[in-house]
Protein backbone atom coordinates (compact mmCIF):
# COMPACT_ATOMS: atom_id res chain seq x y z
CA UNK A 1 0.00 0.00 0.00
CA UNK A 2 1.05 3.78 -0.75
CA UNK A 3 -0.15 6.26 1.77
CA UNK A 4 -0.57 9.50 0.21
CA UNK A 5 -0.98 12.19 2.59
CA UNK A 6 -2.65 15.46 1.27
CA UNK A 7 -2.02 18.83 3.55
CA UNK A 8 -4.27 22.03 2.17
CA UNK A 9 -7.47 23.94 2.91
CA UNK A 10 -8.95 22.22 -0.10
CA UNK A 11 -7.52 18.56 0.63
CA UNK A 12 -10.90 16.80 -0.42
CA UNK A 13 -10.72 18.58 -3.52
CA UNK A 14 -7.39 16.95 -4.28
CA UNK A 15 -8.61 13.46 -3.07
CA UNK A 16 -11.54 13.57 -5.28
CA UNK A 17 -9.22 14.10 -8.51
CA UNK A 18 -6.78 11.44 -7.21
CA UNK A 19 -10.07 9.14 -6.85
CA UNK A 20 -11.50 9.91 -10.36
CA UNK A 21 -7.66 9.52 -11.66
CA UNK A 22 -7.13 6.23 -9.80
CA UNK A 23 -10.35 4.77 -9.04
CA UNK A 24 -9.35 1.32 -9.30
CA UNK A 25 -6.17 1.96 -7.39
CA UNK A 26 -7.92 3.65 -4.68
CA UNK A 27 -11.17 0.80 -4.42
CA UNK A 28 -8.39 -2.26 -4.66
CA UNK A 29 -6.20 -0.50 -1.69
CA UNK A 30 -3.13 -0.03 -3.61
CA UNK A 31 -3.27 3.83 -2.04
CA UNK A 32 -4.66 5.53 0.69
CA UNK A 33 -5.37 9.07 1.01
CA UNK A 34 -4.95 10.28 4.46
CA UNK A 35 -6.27 14.06 4.52
CA UNK A 36 -5.45 17.03 6.52
CA UNK A 37 -6.48 20.67 6.57
CA UNK A 38 -3.67 21.85 7.70
CA UNK A 39 0.08 20.88 8.80
CA UNK A 40 -1.18 21.27 12.61
CA UNK A 41 -3.67 18.32 12.16
CA UNK A 42 -0.83 16.20 10.58
CA UNK A 43 -0.95 12.76 12.40
CA UNK A 44 1.63 11.68 14.79
CA UNK A 45 2.22 8.19 13.42
CA UNK A 46 3.80 9.65 10.01
CA UNK A 47 6.66 7.09 9.48
CA UNK A 48 4.46 5.10 6.94
CA UNK A 49 3.57 7.49 4.45
CA UNK A 50 5.05 7.81 1.46
CA UNK A 51 3.80 10.46 -0.60
CA UNK A 52 3.42 13.85 0.36
CA UNK A 53 1.01 16.87 -1.22
CA UNK A 54 0.91 20.18 0.48
CA UNK A 55 1.30 23.92 0.74
CA UNK A 56 2.31 24.29 3.79
CA UNK A 57 5.72 23.04 5.05
CA UNK A 58 5.27 19.83 6.74
CA UNK A 59 7.58 19.65 9.83
CA UNK A 60 7.19 15.85 10.60
CA UNK A 61 9.10 15.31 7.08
CA UNK A 62 12.64 14.28 8.87
CA UNK A 63 10.99 11.43 10.57
CA UNK A 64 8.94 10.39 7.59
CA UNK A 65 11.58 6.84 6.49
CA UNK A 66 9.75 6.05 4.17
CA UNK A 67 9.05 9.53 2.06
CA UNK A 68 9.54 8.86 -1.43
CA UNK A 69 8.64 12.29 -3.32
CA UNK A 70 6.51 15.53 -1.86
CA UNK A 71 4.28 17.92 -4.32
CA UNK A 72 3.99 21.41 -3.37
CA UNK A 73 0.97 22.86 -4.29
CA UNK A 74 2.51 26.31 -5.07
CA UNK A 75 4.76 27.59 -8.48
CA UNK A 76 7.74 28.57 -6.32
CA UNK A 77 10.05 26.08 -4.00
CA UNK A 78 12.62 29.27 -1.98
CA UNK A 79 10.19 28.31 1.35
CA UNK A 80 11.26 24.15 1.15
CA UNK A 81 15.06 25.23 0.09
CA UNK A 82 15.04 27.96 2.83
CA UNK A 83 13.13 25.39 5.87
CA UNK A 84 16.03 22.72 4.35
CA UNK A 85 13.19 20.28 5.78
CA UNK A 86 13.43 18.04 2.63
CA UNK A 87 16.78 15.87 1.83
CA UNK A 88 17.56 17.20 -1.41
CA UNK A 89 17.79 13.59 -2.70
CA UNK A 90 13.73 13.29 -2.59
CA UNK A 91 12.24 14.60 -5.64
CA UNK A 92 10.02 18.17 -5.25
CA UNK A 93 7.34 18.45 -7.54
CA UNK A 94 5.85 21.80 -8.17
CA UNK A 95 3.97 23.52 -11.33
CA UNK A 96 5.94 26.52 -12.29
CA UNK A 97 3.13 28.88 -14.21
CA UNK A 98 0.65 26.94 -12.30
CA UNK A 99 -0.61 30.49 -10.89
CA UNK A 100 0.32 32.50 -13.92
CA UNK A 101 -3.16 32.80 -15.19
CA UNK A 102 -5.17 33.14 -12.01
CA UNK A 103 -2.05 36.21 -11.03
CA UNK A 104 -2.07 37.89 -14.35
CA UNK A 105 -5.88 38.08 -14.44
CA UNK A 106 -5.72 39.63 -10.69
CA UNK A 107 -3.00 42.13 -11.77
CA UNK A 108 -5.04 43.87 -14.21
CA UNK A 109 -8.22 43.77 -11.79
CA UNK A 110 -5.92 45.94 -10.04
CA UNK A 111 -4.59 48.20 -12.94
CA UNK A 112 -8.28 48.52 -13.95
CA UNK A 113 -9.18 49.90 -10.24
CA UNK A 114 -6.49 52.41 -10.38
CA UNK A 115 -6.97 54.54 -13.36
CA UNK A 116 -11.45 53.70 -13.10
CA UNK A 117 -11.58 53.99 -9.24
CA UNK A 118 -13.89 50.86 -9.01
CA UNK A 119 -13.40 51.03 -5.27
CA UNK A 120 -14.44 54.39 -4.73
CA UNK A 121 -17.45 54.04 -7.21
CA UNK A 122 -18.76 51.10 -4.79
CA UNK A 123 -17.87 52.96 -1.84
CA UNK A 124 -19.81 55.85 -3.15
CA UNK A 125 -22.82 53.00 -4.33
CA UNK A 126 -22.89 52.06 -0.75
CA UNK A 127 -23.47 55.07 0.82
CA UNK A 128 -26.28 56.54 -2.04
CA UNK A 129 -23.66 58.83 -3.57
CA UNK A 130 -24.35 59.72 -7.33
CA UNK A 131 -20.69 61.47 -7.86
CA UNK A 132 -19.47 61.45 -11.19
CA UNK A 133 -15.51 60.42 -11.08
CA UNK A 134 -13.19 60.92 -14.02
CA UNK A 135 -11.13 57.62 -14.49
CA UNK A 136 -7.76 57.29 -16.40
CA UNK A 137 -6.98 55.13 -19.26
CA UNK A 138 -4.14 51.84 -19.32
CA UNK A 139 -4.25 52.43 -23.55
CA UNK A 140 -0.38 53.57 -23.89
CA UNK A 141 0.71 53.18 -20.47
CA UNK A 142 3.87 51.67 -19.87
CA UNK A 143 4.13 48.60 -17.49
CA UNK A 144 7.44 47.41 -16.40
CA UNK A 145 7.50 43.55 -15.40
CA UNK A 146 10.10 42.66 -12.74
CA UNK A 147 10.53 38.98 -13.62
CA UNK A 148 9.43 37.21 -17.40
CA UNK A 149 8.20 33.44 -16.04
CA UNK A 150 5.43 32.23 -16.31
CA UNK A 151 3.54 34.70 -14.58
CA UNK A 152 5.30 37.77 -15.79
CA UNK A 153 4.14 36.21 -19.38
CA UNK A 154 0.38 36.14 -18.66
CA UNK A 155 0.90 39.28 -17.88
CA UNK A 156 2.46 40.96 -19.98
CA UNK A 157 -0.16 39.11 -22.61
CA UNK A 158 -2.82 40.66 -21.06
CA UNK A 159 -1.46 44.27 -21.06
CA UNK A 160 -0.77 44.10 -24.25
CA UNK A 161 -4.40 43.29 -25.32
CA UNK A 162 -4.73 46.70 -23.24
CA UNK A 163 -2.57 48.54 -25.91
CA UNK A 164 -0.34 49.08 -23.27
CA UNK A 165 3.54 49.46 -23.84
CA UNK A 166 5.39 46.49 -22.27
CA UNK A 167 8.58 46.23 -20.92
CA UNK A 168 10.53 43.75 -18.43
CA UNK A 169 13.16 42.10 -17.13
CA UNK A 170 14.64 38.41 -17.73
CA UNK A 171 18.04 36.75 -17.21
CA UNK A 172 18.85 37.19 -21.12
CA UNK A 173 17.93 39.15 -23.07
CA UNK A 174 15.00 37.32 -25.76
CA UNK A 175 12.37 37.82 -27.75
CA UNK A 176 9.43 37.16 -24.88
CA UNK A 177 5.81 37.19 -26.86
CA UNK A 178 3.72 40.64 -26.23
CA UNK A 179 6.06 42.14 -24.64
CA UNK A 180 7.66 45.15 -26.53
CA UNK A 181 11.27 45.17 -24.87
CA UNK A 182 13.45 43.26 -22.95
CA UNK A 183 16.19 44.44 -19.97
CA UNK A 184 18.53 42.14 -18.57
CA UNK A 185 17.68 41.39 -14.90
CA UNK A 186 20.55 43.78 -13.67
CA UNK A 187 19.12 46.59 -15.19
CA UNK A 188 15.65 46.42 -13.81
CA UNK A 189 16.35 49.99 -12.33
CA UNK A 190 15.97 50.94 -16.04
CA UNK A 191 12.87 49.50 -16.14
CA UNK A 192 11.72 51.49 -12.60
CA UNK A 193 12.33 54.66 -13.91
CA UNK A 194 10.24 54.51 -17.01
CA UNK A 195 7.40 52.51 -16.17
CA UNK A 196 3.65 53.78 -14.85
CA UNK A 197 3.04 50.38 -13.23
CA UNK A 198 5.75 48.55 -11.72
CA UNK A 199 4.57 44.48 -11.35
CA UNK A 200 7.05 42.38 -9.31
CA UNK A 201 7.07 38.42 -11.06
CA UNK A 202 10.16 37.31 -9.76
CA UNK A 203 11.09 34.71 -7.29
CA UNK A 204 12.76 35.50 -4.30
CA UNK A 205 16.44 35.21 -4.43
CA UNK A 206 19.16 36.95 -2.59
CA UNK A 207 19.34 38.95 -5.42
CA UNK A 208 15.84 40.10 -5.24
CA UNK A 209 15.30 40.15 -1.62
CA UNK A 210 14.59 43.74 -0.32
CA UNK A 211 14.89 45.05 -4.15
CA UNK A 212 12.62 47.44 -3.45
CA UNK A 213 14.20 50.03 -0.81
CA UNK A 214 13.91 53.70 -0.80
CA UNK A 215 16.86 54.15 -3.27
CA UNK A 216 14.69 52.20 -5.80
CA UNK A 217 11.27 53.91 -4.97
CA UNK A 218 12.43 57.55 -5.24
CA UNK A 219 13.76 56.32 -8.89
CA UNK A 220 9.95 55.70 -9.91
CA UNK A 221 7.84 58.04 -11.06
CA UNK A 222 5.74 60.03 -8.53
CA UNK A 223 2.49 59.25 -10.85
CA UNK A 224 3.74 55.18 -11.02
CA UNK A 225 2.44 52.66 -9.46
CA UNK A 226 3.65 49.34 -7.74
CA UNK A 227 1.62 45.64 -7.62
CA UNK A 228 3.94 43.06 -5.69
CA UNK A 229 1.98 39.61 -5.94
CA UNK A 230 4.95 37.66 -5.95
CA UNK A 231 6.95 38.01 -2.55
CA UNK A 232 6.77 40.41 0.80
CA UNK A 233 10.50 40.04 1.06
CA UNK A 234 11.02 41.66 -2.54
CA UNK A 235 10.27 44.84 -0.63
CA UNK A 236 11.43 46.45 2.28
CA UNK A 237 7.88 47.92 4.23
CA UNK A 238 9.01 50.56 5.95
CA UNK A 239 9.93 51.72 3.08
CA UNK A 240 7.18 51.22 1.08
CA UNK A 241 5.17 53.07 3.53
CA UNK A 242 7.68 56.05 3.17
CA UNK A 243 7.13 56.44 -0.46
CA UNK A 244 3.55 56.25 -0.19
CA UNK A 245 3.52 58.51 2.74
CA UNK A 246 5.82 60.91 1.39
CA UNK A 247 4.21 60.95 -2.49
CA UNK A 248 7.30 59.19 -4.08
CA UNK A 249 5.07 56.77 -6.07
CA UNK A 250 1.23 57.11 -6.54
CA UNK A 251 -0.01 54.12 -4.71
CA UNK A 252 0.94 50.60 -4.34
CA UNK A 253 -1.51 47.09 -4.87
CA UNK A 254 0.24 44.46 -1.89
CA UNK A 255 -0.97 40.75 -2.18
CA UNK A 256 1.41 39.25 -0.48
CA UNK A 257 2.83 39.83 3.22
CA UNK A 258 6.06 39.79 5.79
CA UNK A 259 5.21 36.56 7.76
CA UNK A 260 5.78 36.72 11.19
CA UNK A 261 4.27 34.30 13.71
CA UNK A 262 1.43 33.20 14.77
CA UNK A 263 0.57 32.18 12.00
CA UNK A 264 -1.94 32.62 9.86
CA UNK A 265 -2.04 36.15 11.00
CA UNK A 266 -0.14 37.53 8.08
CA UNK A 267 -1.28 40.95 8.45
CA UNK A 268 -2.15 41.62 12.22
CA UNK A 269 -5.09 44.03 13.01
CA UNK A 270 -2.94 46.91 14.68
CA UNK A 271 -0.50 46.70 11.76
CA UNK A 272 0.54 50.39 10.07
CA UNK A 273 0.13 49.21 6.71
CA UNK A 274 -3.59 49.21 7.00
CA UNK A 275 -3.98 52.75 7.92
CA UNK A 276 -1.29 53.63 5.27
CA UNK A 277 -2.54 55.91 2.72
CA UNK A 278 -2.86 54.85 -1.43
CA UNK A 279 -2.55 50.99 -0.70
CA UNK A 280 -4.62 48.23 -1.91
CA UNK A 281 -4.13 45.09 0.27
CA UNK A 282 -5.56 42.12 -0.71
CA UNK A 283 -5.37 38.58 1.70
CA UNK A 284 -2.95 36.67 -0.93
CA UNK A 285 -5.39 35.56 -2.93
CA UNK A 286 -4.24 36.49 -6.20
CA UNK A 287 -3.72 32.67 -7.20
CA UNK A 288 -6.32 31.12 -4.89
CA UNK A 289 -8.96 30.73 -7.53
CA UNK A 290 -11.52 27.74 -8.53
CA UNK A 291 -9.36 26.47 -10.58
CA UNK A 292 -6.30 26.03 -8.62
CA UNK A 293 -6.62 22.73 -7.32
CA UNK A 294 -7.57 21.40 -10.63
CA UNK A 295 -4.53 22.54 -12.12
CA UNK A 296 -2.34 21.56 -9.29
CA UNK A 297 -3.77 17.89 -8.64
CA UNK A 298 -4.15 16.82 -12.42
CA UNK A 299 0.34 17.10 -11.80
CA UNK A 300 -0.35 15.28 -8.56
CA UNK A 301 -2.60 12.53 -9.61
CA UNK A 302 -0.54 12.39 -12.87
CA UNK A 303 3.03 11.89 -10.91
CA UNK A 304 1.63 9.48 -8.34
CA UNK A 305 0.17 7.47 -11.51
CA UNK A 306 4.10 7.48 -13.07
CA UNK A 307 5.20 6.50 -8.96
CA UNK A 308 3.34 3.49 -9.29
CA UNK A 309 4.11 2.29 -12.92
CA UNK A 310 8.00 2.75 -11.69
CA UNK A 311 8.12 5.76 -14.45
CA UNK A 312 10.31 9.13 -14.21
CA UNK A 313 8.26 12.19 -12.37
CA UNK A 314 7.35 15.29 -14.64
CA UNK A 315 7.69 18.82 -12.87
CA UNK A 316 10.73 17.68 -10.31
CA UNK A 317 12.17 21.30 -9.08
CA UNK A 318 15.94 21.64 -9.90
CA UNK A 319 17.73 20.86 -7.30
CA UNK A 320 16.15 18.20 -5.67
CA UNK A 321 15.82 14.66 -6.50
CA UNK A 322 19.16 14.08 -6.69
CA UNK A 323 20.55 11.27 -8.47
CA UNK A 324 16.88 9.31 -8.43
CA UNK A 325 14.94 8.28 -11.70
CA UNK A 326 13.19 11.53 -12.11
CA UNK A 327 13.09 14.13 -14.97
CA UNK A 328 12.29 17.64 -14.52
CA UNK A 329 10.05 19.54 -16.92
CA UNK A 330 8.59 23.20 -17.03
CA UNK A 331 5.85 22.34 -19.61
CA UNK A 332 3.16 19.67 -18.47
CA UNK A 333 1.61 18.08 -21.40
Amino acid sequence: MTNILIVQEEAEKYAAIIQKSLPQEVRDGVIKLHLCKDEYSVPKDVGKINIIGTWPLVKQIPQMNDLKWVMTFSSGVDHWEKSGLLPREIPLVHLPGGSGIPVAEFVMGLLLNHVKHYDQVWKNQAESKFIRIQGGELWGKTIGIIGLGGIGREVAKRAKAFDMHVIGTDVEVQDVPFVDKVYMSSQFETVLQISDFVVLSCPETKETINMMNERRFQMMKPSAYLINCARGSLVVKDDLIKALEAGWIAGASIDVFWIKPPLPSYLPPDDELWHTKNIHLSPHISSWTDMYAVRFGEVFAENIKRYLRNEPLISVAPGFGVNTNVIYSRKIS
